[in-house]
């Protein structure tokens, strides 16, 4: 997609609240999701001869638009809900243009996934200050929340702009409520 912006995708699904819904993105940008067993089926393949293409999940092109498909019986719930992130990514980035997906369309998606998933700016407003509570709030796994805090913490450290510019300024804006919740829930404790 040319010009992708997160702001307008959060926008396009109506996504302004933290866990966030992947599924609702892909649905809003007509890109449909299903299962390795539906693929299994519509497909004539069986689910082991799907693991070639990923033991989570992929992302393809056919005629009525773009398919990404879910291991339903991979790992936990919020694994799922990265993948799905990750092959929302390649689709939304124009991977699936492409001749192949190397390592860098798949370091590209898995970026995608942690800013879509956890929105760092909308965590500094939210005066987030641990990778435990990045976990809760944004339904990731620990690892993935501690990377995200990480990174986090060291743009505070080196002094970073949040709201420098318009992208930031269109999520916060979208999150707004959400973030108004989230520090009146932290000033009453």
């Amino acid at each position: 997609m040319e010009n992708f912006s997160m702001a307008k995708l959060y926008k396009t699904a109506g996504i302004c609240d933290l866990p966030l819904d992947p599924l609702k993105a892909a649905e809003a940008l007509g890109i449909k999701v299903v299962s390795y067993a539906t693929i299994a089926e519509v497909y004539e393949e069986t689910t082991r001869n799907l693991y070639r293409y990923s033991r989570f999940g992929f992302s393809f092109k056919e005629k009525k638009g773009l398919v990404i498909a879910i291991n339903e019986n991979s790992c936990g719930e919020r694994r799922r809900r990265f993948t799905l992130a990750h092959e929302l990514g390649h689709c939304v980035l124009g991977h699936l243009e492409l001749p192949k997906i190397d390592g860098k369309c798949e370091r590209e998606a898995d970026r995608f996934a942690a800013d879509f998933l956890a929105p760092q700016v909308v965590l500094h407003f939210c005066w987030v200050s641990s990778a435990d509570e990045i976990a809760v709030c944004c339904g990731l796994s620990k690892t993935a929340a501690e990377i995200v805090f990480r990174e986090l913490a060291e743009k505070r450290r080196n002094g970073y702009k949040f709201l420098a510019d318009d992208e930031q300024i269109e999520i916060v804006k979208q999150f707004g409520d959400y973030i108004n919740r989230k520090i009146y829930r932290k000033c009453v404790m």
